[in-house]
């Protein structure tokens, strides 16, 4: 008897991982205690600069956060989930850039940093970036380099609930070692 192998194809809804409360807001001066927060326990440390190291102050870091970001990145969200044990609170912050945002016909917005604070749990991420680029997506097209295996797994899973798509690789990014690239995909209302 041949037993055929059938194979099974992994079906991810929006209404079903979007069932919890989520929500997303341009990042406000009351989210920079949630930043300090995650930098001490080196969740920003991607970040480079300032915040390889875990040294500042509050009041260090409330000064040094806020310009950093201002001057590196046009747009920067805090993402609210229910946090286990927790409650509904900051879980991250997302940080992009434009690119060529003087041309009319053609702007959008190269995401730089994810950063996730430590309490958020992978339910958290998920969550909270399927919405974000649910709805980030119907306003101007988003691009992000996924770094590194984990990066590129997190993408992946938001590709199967139809929001991004891979575009391919690039070897110039990271130290020539191949990065894929994603970006959201187009809603049309048509």
């Amino acid at each position: 008897m041949r037993h055929e192998r059938v194979a099974t194809r992994s079906f991810w809804r929006l209404k079903k991982t979007l069932a919890r409360k989520v929500g997303f807001r341009p990042i406000e001066a009351e989210d920079v205690r949630f930043a300090y927060a995650g930098y001490k326990k080196g969740a920003l440390a991607p970040m480079a600069g300032p915040f390889a190291q875990t040294d500042m102050t509050a009041e260090e870091f409330a000064v040094t956060f806020p310009a950093l970001v201002t001057a590196r990145y046009h747009g920067a969200w805090t993402l609210f989930a229910d946090a286990p044990k927790r409650g509904y609170m900051p879980v991250g912050i997302v940080m992009g850039f434009y690119s060529h945002a003087e041309h009319a016909l053609s702007p959008f917005m190269i995401i730089g940093d994810i950063v996730w604070f430590p309490w958020a749990s992978a339910r958290n991420k998920i969550e909270a970036a399927v919405n974000f680029f649910s709805i980030m997506r119907k306003q101007i097209p988003m691009m992000d380099f996924a770094h590194g295996d984990e990066n590129q797994r997190f993408f992946e899973m938001m590709a199967k609930h139809g929001i991004v798509r891979r575009v391919g690789t690039t070897l110039n990014v990271v130290h020539g070692k191949p990065t894929a690239i994603f970006e959201t995909r187009i809603e049309r209302d048509d």
